[in-house]
């Protein structure tokens, strides 16, 4: 069941966070890893905020990490999903983050690749491309993060954006996700130990980022205490 928005006032439209996820399930099975409930549902400092965090693997993901976080005061409603392969799949990492406020919607959709060849770029960007194509630009004045910039590619979106593009943007980051899961299921097993050795380094280089550059860490300190942030994103995040 991955109808996990219950008894939360749910900004999103369509349980967004839901139906990407169950996307991901539907294609690969996906099985529950517990979380301690201190991390699971952290508590926030005067109760200002909702926090649930979720794990699940299977047999071509190590892990796939789900996040739901609403803030009541500024009203903040966000989610975060980042799908890791497992060591033998030679796959990009797929990354989804969008934040809701009363007026802007923050949006990171990606595949993070491990080669940079032009043949595995085709394959792993181009569809997503076409997908993005056939909304109206995403273009704003943001830029990827300095940290970032090895990540971005032609299928990225990135930014700051009018409330109003909410609707591309969910509708996007739902085909994104399914363009992904047909990648996931075409993907043979890699063998070759350089290749091997190469995905372990990328997505090693690539937990470190997350747990020592990304300064969402420090603002949900903040919220919830900086040794909760921290153990979130060292043991459940990455």
């Amino acid at each position: 069941d991955f109808c996990l928005s219950r008894g939360l006032g749910d900004v999103y439209k369509r349980q967004l966070f839901d139906r990407v996820i169950g996307k991901i399930s539907a294609a690969n099975g996906l099985q529950e890893i517990p979380i301690e409930a201190e991390l699971a549902k952290p508590k926030s400092f005067l109760r200002l905020v909702d926090a649930e965090h979720y794990n699940w693997s299977s047999k071509n993901f190590r892990k796939v990490f789900g996040m739901r976080f609403r803030v009541k005061v500024p009203p903040i409603d966000q989610l975060n999903i980042i799908v890791y392969p497992a060591a033998n799949k030679n796959l990009p990492i797929f990354i989804f983050f969008c934040m809701l406020t009363k007026r802007k919607c923050i949006a990171h959709i990606n595949v993070n690749l491990p080669f940079s060849d032009a043949a595995y770029v085709e394959q792993h960007v181009k569809p997503l491309v076409d997908i993005r194509n056939s909304y109206e630009p995403f273009e704003c004045k943001d830029r990827y993060p300095a940290w970032m910039q090895k990540f971005q590619n032609e299928c990225s979106i990135y930014g700051l954006f009018p409330r109003e593009r909410y609707e591309d943007i969910a509708d996007c980051a739902i085909r994104y996700a399914e363009a992904y899961m047909q990648q996931v299921a075409a993907a043979e097993v890699e063998t070759d130990p350089e290749r091997l050795a190469q995905l372990k380094a990328f997505q090693d280089q690539f937990v470190d980022d997350i747990r020592t550059q990304d300064k969402a860490q420090g603002m949900i300190a903040k919220m919830i205490g900086k040794k909760t942030a921290h153990r979130i994103f060292y043991e459940v995040t990455t």
